[in-house]
């Protein structure tokens, strides 16, 4: 007499394609239940960034100034043009407050930040400016060029600014056409635009 052979293959592929389509379904469903990104939550692209520093007990206004090879000058009076942003507007310690959930909270730091968020190939300008000038001591300013992706401090450097009015030419920069930094040069050509003026290209 034969005999009968018995077997749950069938069963357990029909019940393990079952569990599969419940997961499938599960995240499909938690997907479309997740809130939509806002734009605010998406953090904007930098691939350079110019950081400007000085004490941060000191009512005095440094302003930096970058141009871009294609003639896009960026500064406190025109604070985005293509692709570069001044993130951050600082006037000493006489705007160094933020308002946190309805209360004023001081932020004791001097700092303006310059973000290039895309890349123009050539050479780039840097520049600061004695904006306002209200203690008698000389003014430690610390400029950082930082190359983002990837990370590299193209150089980090002080000066001493000791009046109003005063520029400083900064280093520049030459990103060639992949991206990367080339090279960095000295420069004694000051970018600032004269104050008042409505066109702040070439």
């Amino acid at each position: 007499m034969a005999r009968k052979y018995h077997s749950n293959l069938a069963f357990n592929d029909l019940l393990f394609n079952i569990m599969l389509g419940f997961v499938v379904l599960f995240i499909i469903a938690f997907l479309l239940i997740n809130p939509p990104t806002k734009k605010d939550d998406i953090p904007m692209k930098a691939e350079w960034l110019i950081i400007v520093e000085w004490p941060p007990e000191l009512m005095d206004d440094v302003d930096v100034w970058i141009k871009a090879p294609n003639g896009d000058l960026v500064g406190f009076k025109n604070k985005e043009t293509g692709l570069l942003h001044l993130d951050r507007d600082d006037l000493g310690i006489s705007n160094d407050m933020i308002r946190v959930a309805g209360d004023l909270i001081p932020n004791k730091i001097n700092r303006e930040i310059i973000t290039i968020r895309g890349l123009v190939p050539g050479e780039y300008y840097v520049s600061l400016h004695m904006y306002s000038k209200k203690t008698k001591d000389k003014v430690p300013v610390t400029v950082s060029v930082m190359d983002i992706n990837p990370f590299k401090e193209v150089y980090n450097i002080t000066k001493e600014m000791s009046f109003r009015g005063q520029q400083i030419a900064l280093p520049g920069f030459v990103i060639n056409k992949d991206g990367n930094l080339e090279s960095t040069f000295e420069t004694t050509t000051s970018i600032v635009p004269t104050m008042g003026r409505r066109n702040f290209g070439n």
